[in-house]
């Protein structure tokens, strides 16, 4: 099991609501372009609080059934409440490691976003959701490729950002460059030929400019623990991350988000 860069739980939880609804817009076309069946069966690897799962059930159907998994159990009783919430009832929450998935040739639909740059054998996950996959299923992959972030003009606690997130991920066994390797991931799991894309987010205003100071707190343990930043270091950068989120005369551009997905058709091994 990969250790996590990024704090758990409740608070674990809040952040990734944040950066949920960040994404939501693109993601949401993503799905539209790989296609989700009504009474499909989908897979939502790395689930977090739920979203994409709860996306996934209603895309699917009363018909559908999706399965969200994650090895945080504080994080999925949060996707149990929201689900439940909503009404959801064609949905299911499972605590494991990413790396024990052993389905073979269950689903219409195997996803994750932004798991991969956390883990030191991304391939192998991403082997075995294509084994998850029956025929005429779809494996869909996002994550990010950090050296795309930008910021203008030009900010010190933006920089500390950038450069201590991608440092105390490499030290953890996670790459921050994930985003532009998943198609090797692909061939290196025998998977044809995949669709690629790319997005990204630029912002003056709205919470979208909150994820920075918000993942500097959410890893602050993990940068002392390593050796990467001091509490003096971290204080100094969080002052100067509030003020950039709400300073409306700086723009900041997202990580690269790079999509790929690929269908199982009967050529497929």
């Amino acid at each position: 099991m990969d250790r996590y860069v990024i704090r758990g739980g409740r608070a674990g939880a809040d952040r990734l609501l944040v950066l949920a609804r960040i994404w939501a817009a693109t993601t949401s076309d993503l799905l539209d372009r790989c296609g989700v069946p009504s009474g499909a069966r989908c897979l939502d690897l790395g689930c977090g609080a739920g979203d994409v799962t709860l996306e996934l059930a209603r895309r699917a159907g009363p018909g559908g059934r999706v399965t969200g998994v994650d090895r945080d159990a504080v994080k999925l009783e949060v996707a149990r409440e929201r689900a439940l919430a909503a009404g959801c009832t064609n949905v299911d929450f499972e605590v494991l490691d990413v790396y024990d998935l052993s389905s073979r040739g269950v689903y219409d639909i195997a996803y994750c976003r932004n798991l991969l740059q956390h883990l030191s054998r991304p391939a192998d996950v991403v082997r075995s959701m294509w084994q998850a996959v029956r025929r005429g299923g779809v494996i869909v992959v996002e994550d990010a490729d950090f050296e795309g972030s930008f910021c203008h003009p030009p900010d010190a606690g933006f920089d500390f950002w950038v450069e201590r997130y991608q440092s105390v991920l490499r030290s953890y066994g996670g790459d921050p460059r994930s985003g532009r390797k998943l198609a090797a991931y692909f061939a290196a799991a025998g998977i044809p030929r995949p669709q690629v894309s790319v997005v990204q987010g630029a912002n003056l205003t709205g919470e979208a400019k909150s994820m920075p100071l918000l993942t500097v707190q959410a890893t602050a343990q993990s940068m002392l623990g390593a050796g990467i930043a001091t509490e003096q270091e971290i204080e100094d950068a969080c002052t100067r991350l509030a003020a950039l989120a709400d300073d409306e005369s700086t723009l900041i551009g997202s990580p690269r988000l790079v999509q790929v997905w690929s269908r199982r058709d009967d050529a497929s091994s």
